[in-house]
C-alpha cells in the first residue's frame, strides 16, 4: 500500500535524484551514498540518518503499486448538469476605480472597517467569443462595387464553456490602491476544488493560495460549494494578476484568471483613460464548445476573452494621457503593436519602473505570466489598429482553404483618438496634419 511521505523525506528524495542520478539503482548492493553528498544546506532540509536508511532500503520492499483509475471519480466534468449557480455579486458592473477593462463589466467593494472587500464567485459559465461576420457586420463594411469580390470571407459566431469568476472570462479587474487592506470572499461552485494565486503580489504565505496536499502548503483548495476569505495588504502597485492556484493547466486553461490593478497612493500623474487587457489563448476540436486543455497551439487568441466584431474598441480624446495594461495568461508571448504612436514601457509585473528605466518602444512584448504597461499621449487623431504582431493571433480558426480575405479578429481592436475639434476628420487627405511627437513623446 502507498506509504506517506514527510516533507523531510521529500526532499531527501528530490537532493538524491539531483546528485548522482538512479537513487534505487544505487541502493541495492551498493555502498550508500554519505548524507553530505545528498544535502548540502542543513538548514533547509533537517534528515536524519535513520530516515536516509529507510529512504535508500526501498529496494528491499515491495514498491507501492500505481493507484487505479476510476471513471466515475477521475473524469473531467467541466459542467454539473442541473446545478443553479449564482448570480453575480450585487457590485459586479458597479464602476468604483477607473480602469476600464474593454468587454468586462467592473467590480465594485464593500466596506468592512478599514477593509476593502471583493466577491468572486468561480463558476462555469458559457461566452461569446464573437458573434462571426454576419449580414449585420457586412452591412457596416464598405466592401461594394470593385471591392466586393475582394470582400472578407464570412465567419461563424462562437461561444466557450469557460472557467470563471462573477459570470465573466476572465474575471473582473479588482482595483485597489497602495496601503489598502483588502479581503477576497471566493465561493467555489466549479465540479472540482480551486484556489486563488496572488501572481506577482507580496504577501503572507497563509494568504497566497498556490494550494495541495503537501505538508507543506498554506491550506488545502477550496471544495466544491465551500466560501474562502484571502486577506492581506497592498505593499506595492502595479498591474497583478489573479489566477487559480490548484489543478493550474486546467483551471487556468478554462479560463480561472482576472487582472488585478494596485493604484500608487502617491501617482506620478494624472492618466485620464487607463485600460487592462488579458491576453488568452484557446484550441476546440470541431463542434465543441469546451477549450481541449492539453493542445499546445491554440486556435482562437482574445483580448479580455473577446474577438471582433464582439471587443470593444478603446475610446479616447485627443491630448488624454492614456495607459494600456497587458497581462498575459496564455500558452506564448504576444508582441502587441500599435500604430500611429510611439510610447513608453512605463511597468512590469514588478510594478513601475523608474523613470530611467522606461524605454520608448511601438511593439512590446510580454511573455507567459507578465504584464507590461505602456503610456502615451493621444495626441495623434485617428482610429489606430492595436493587435498582437504575430500574424496567427490576428484572425480565428482560419477555416478557408485557400483563406480568401480574412476579416481582422483574434487579438485585434483599434484605439479610437477622437480629435478635439469635431469637424476634422482624419481620414481625409486635405485635412491639416501637425507632428506633436516630438513634444509628447517623452512623457
Amino acid at each position: 500500500m502507498p506509504h506517506p511521505i514527510s516533507r523531510r523525506r521529500f526532499f531527501a528524495s528530490a537532493a538524491a535524484a539531483i546528485t548522482g542520478g538512479g537513487v534505487a539503482a544505487r541502493a541495492v548492493g551498493q555502498a550508500k551514498p554519505s548524507r553530505n553528498d545528498l544535502i548540502h544546506d542543513q538548514d533547509i532540509v533537517d534528515i536524519t540518518n535513520q530516515e536516509l536508511d529507510n529512504l535508500y532500503s526501498v529496494g528491499n520492499r515491495e514498491l507501492p503499486s500505481a493507484l487505479p483509475v476510476d471513471p466515475e471519480r477521475n473524469h473531467f466534468p467541466r459542467i454539473e448538469k442541473g446545478k443553479i449557480y449564482s448570480p453575480p455579486p450585487p457590485l459586479m458592473g458597479k464602476q468604483m476605480g477607473r480602469v476600464i477593462s474593454p468587454g468586462i463589466p467592473p467590480l465594485g467593494y464593500e466596506m468592512d472597517g478599514d477593509v476593502k472587500v471583493f466577491k468572486l464567485i468561480a463558476q462555469p459559465i458559457e461566452i461569446e467569443i464573437t458573434d462571426g461576420f454576419t449580414e449585420h457586420t457586412y452591412s457596416l463594411l464598405n466592401s461594394t462595387g470593385p471591392y466586393r469580390p475582394f470582400s472578407y470571407r464570412p465567419t461563424v459566431k462562437k461561444t466557450m464553456l469557460a472557467w470563471g469568476f462573477n459570470g465573466s472570462c476572465p474575471g473582473p479587474t479588482l482595483e485597489a490602491t497602495e496601503g489598502d487592506t483588502v479581503r477576497i470572499v471566493v465561493k467555489n461552485e466549479l465540479p472540482q476544488p480551486t484556489s486563488i494565486h496572488w501572481h506577482g503580489f507580496e504577501l503572507p504565505f497563509s494568504q497566497d493560495g498556490a494550494s495541495g496536499y503537501f505538508p507543506w502548503n498554506a491550506h488545502r483548495p477550496i471544495l466544491p460549494g465551500q466560501t474562502r476569505e484571502y486577506q492581506f495588504t497592498l505593499h506595492q502597485s502595479g498591474t497583478l494578476m489573479y489566477h487559480t492556484g490548484f489543478n493550474m493547466m486546467v483551471q487556468e486553461g478554462m479560463g480561472l484568471a482576472g487582472n488585478f490593478v494596485v493604484h500608487p497612493r502617491k501617482p506620478e500623474h494624472k492618466i485620464d483613460r487607463d485600460f487592462a487587457i488579458m491576453l488568452q489563448q484557446w484550441f476546440f476540436i470541431p463542434g465543441n464548445e469546451a477549450p481541449n486543455v492539453v493542445q499546445m497551439e491554440a486556435k482562437i487568441a482574445t483580448f479580455n476573452g473577446l474577438t471582433l466584431p464582439k471587443l470593444p474598441m478603446l475610446q479616447v480624446n485627443q491630448y488624454d494621457r492614456v495607459r494600456i495594461r497587458f497581462g498575459n495568461l496564455s500558452l506564448k508571448m504576444h508582441p502587441i503593436h500599435l500604430h500611429g504612436y510611439s510610447f513608453e514601457v512605463v511597468g512590469t509585473t514588478g510594478g513601475p519602473l523608474q523613470p530611467s528605466a522606461r524605454y520608448k518602444e511601438a511593439t512590446v512584448a510580454i511573455h507567459p505570466g507578465q504584464t507590461r504597461d505602456i503610456e502615451f499621449v493621444a495626441w495623434n487623431p485617428g482610429t489606430w489598429r492595436m493587435h498582437c504582431h504575430v500574424l496567427h493571433h490576428t484572425m480565428n480558426m482560419m477555416p478557408n482553404a485557400p483563406m480568401g480575405i480574412m476579416p481582422p479578429e483574434g487579438m485585434f481592436t483599434w484605439v479610437n483618438v477622437k480629435p478635439r475639434d469635431p469637424q476634422y476628420d482624419p481620414r481625409s487627405n486635405t485635412a491639416p496634419w501637425k507632428f506633436e511627437g516630438n513634444k509628447y513623446n517623452n512623457l
